[in-house]
């Protein structure tokens, strides 16, 4: 039985390991983490309810060339007006203009369509269909610097305490 606590423990330190270091290279490069290949959003509004709600984390697929966008996709996008600002909404119709696409999108919630028409290349992600609801909360903390240098020295105490218990019963 000690043979498997053992090996939980040093399991546990590894996904700590692994978790952590994700979220510092994530942070490093300005992007979102990643997670088997997809790109981990959270959720600011609720214009996407009921269908995203406030506060979730999303998996999102990063757009490729290759990726087939239709109507009633859930799509991440840039914002027209401000490229740093991210939107998720549902697109609601494509118009082919000279063989090139544009994309009228609109949030769930929302009564009526964004008030703009986005192209292919303001599109990031696709939504994967899978949220975990109330995790945003604690992600968003979490990206802040502050948190994350904090999180950092907890992981740090951690490992050399645990480090210090192995050499002990060494």
């Amino acid at each position: 039985m000690k043979v498997f606590g053992k090996l939980v423990n040093i399991l546990l330190v590894v996904m700590l390991l692994i978790t952590s270091f994700m979220i510092v290279e994530a942070k490093i490069k300005d992007l979102p983490p990643t997670i088997f290949g997809h790109q981990v959003y959270y959720v600011l509004s609720g214009s996407m309810e009921p269908t995203i709600k406030t506060g979730s984390i999303i998996l999102v697929k990063k757009r490729t060339k290759q990726t087939k966008i239709t109507t009633g996709e859930i799509i991440t996008f840039k914002m027209p007006y401000n490229e740093q600002i991210l939107v998720t909404h549902r697109i609601i119709d494509i118009i082919n203009n000279n063989d090139q696409l544009f994309y009228t999108t609109k949030g769930d919630a929302n009564p009526v369509k964004d008030p703009w028409i986005i192209d292919k290349n303001s599109i990031v992600s696709v939504y994967s269909g899978v949220t975990i609801p109330f995790i945003g909360h604690i992600y968003k903390e979490i990206h802040s610097n502050f948190i994350i240098y904090f999180l950092l020295i907890i992981l740090g105490l951690i490992l050399i305490s645990y480090g210090i218990r192995l050499s002990k019963k060494q």
